[in-house]
């Protein structure tokens, strides 16, 4: 039973006893008042009954209500609690969601420049593949090139050593044939002619025996057992005993050997100096053309 139905009855039965009060009244006035009134007593006291148990219900579904009401007061309490940490909690979520959305915007910034960073390693990526194709095409032009050149020095190389070799059978030639005159020369009993040591010579105390080719000889070596020099030039080249030859490699020099054992096609000889081992392929030149030459 609610409240408001609660004071409906209580006004209901304040207004039943007023009514019956004032129908006793009235029934008095106009029949036999005594047994009116003893009726209406009796109805008064019943109401009154009636009344006091409705009072009483209505006091106990008011301290029932009261109850709820307290309940209802500590639930709003806890309410009002757990809605003071809900707010605490959505400001910390509101903070946190600012506090985001400014790492939000920071990383956007920082995309943007990334970004703006990757545009410009792509255009200067652009540029380096460019620039390689544009190396790459003049590297195969100048491999080209060094191709034709490559065939160019083979080609001239290969006219040198035809050219050297000519050279070389024209001297064997010419020292045949100053062989031969100075043989006719020794036939007819004409003097041999004395040549001086030329200065600048690799041992200037040595004297050749025999006068000294008028054309540089030049070979290399083709064997070196210990302090033995194996050279292939001989006396066709007009190599003769007690020349010296000078060795070189690359240019540099190695030693001097003289001649002490002479064929017609090489010679042998003994190292006298070196700042360096002998090998087979290092150039050898008489030192006295080389002298004669200004070396």
């Amino acid at each position: 039973m609610s409240t408001l139905t609660k004071v409906f009855v209580v006004l209901l039965a304040v207004f039943s006893i007023a009514f019956t009060v004032m129908t006793v009244s009235v029934v008095a006035q106009t029949t036999n008042w005594r047994e009116t009134a003893l009726t209406y007593e009796e109805q008064a006291r019943i109401a009154d009954t009636n009344l006091r148990n409705i009072i009483a219900a209505s006091a106990a579904d008011l301290a029932a209500a009261r109850d709820q009401v307290e309940s209802y007061a500590a639930n709003a309490a806890e309410l009002e609690t757990k809605l003071a940490d809900k707010t605490n909690e959505c400001g910390q979520l509101r903070a946190n969601l600012a506090k985001a959305e400014a790492g939000n915007a920071s990383s956007g910034a920082m995309n943007a420049s990334l970004v703006a960073q990757l545009q410009a390693s792509e255009a200067a990526r652009d540029e380096y593949r460019k620039q390689r194709e544009d190396l790459e095409k003049r590297n195969i032009e100048l491999e080209r090139r060094n191709v034709d050149l490559s065939d160019r020095v083979n080609e001239l190389t290969a006219r040198v050593a035809v050219m050297i070799e000519e050279k070389r059978q024209f001297e064997q030639q010419i020292n045949i044939l100053k062989s031969q005159n100075e043989r006719l020369s020794r036939a007819e009993g004409a003097a041999s002619p004395v040549f001086e040591s030329p200065s600048g010579a690799a041992m200037p105390n040595v004297r050749a025996v025999n006068p000294p080719s008028g054309s540089p000889v030049r070979g290399s070596v083709v064997a070196v057992e210990g302090n033995l020099v194996t050279l292939n030039v001989g006396s066709a080249d007009g190599v003769q005993t007690e020349m010296v030859f000078v060795l070189y490699r690359g240019g540099e020099y190695v030693g001097d050997v003289q001649v002490s054992v002479v064929d017609p096609d090489q010679c042998a000889g003994r190292l006298i100096r070196s700042t360096r081992t002998p090998m087979a392929g290092d150039l050898a030149t008489d030192s006295l053309s080389m002298a004669g030459s200004g070396y």
